[in-house]
């Protein structure tokens, strides 16, 4: 049996903790979001197209994203992940 370290943040695994606990930090802690108003409709419930958030890494410095969404027939991150080439 093979000890696995998971990012809590992105899903990846790691042999170590300390690469695990890197990776975690690389993605930053989450400052502020604003979801924009849209027209996104899935099965009756409606979502924002957008969402813009601004991140800080450990470093201190910042950086932004913008996330569009998009209807997908699974809920199920694991399996999503798997669909998108992700099996890290």
């Amino acid at each position: 049996m093979k000890t696995q370290f998971i990012c809590e943040k992105c899903g990846k695994t790691y042999a170590t903790a300390e690469d695990a606990k890197e990776c975690e930090a690389n993605h930053g802690v989450l400052i502020e979001a604003h979801p924009m108003p849209g027209a996104s409709y899935h099965h009756g419930f409606v979502y924002p197209e957008l969402v813009y958030a601004r991140f800080r890494n450990e470093k201190g410095e910042e950086t932004a994203a913008e996330y569009k969404f998009f209807s997908r027939k699974d809920n199920d991150f694991s399996v999503v992940k798997k669909e998108r080439g992700c099996n890290e």
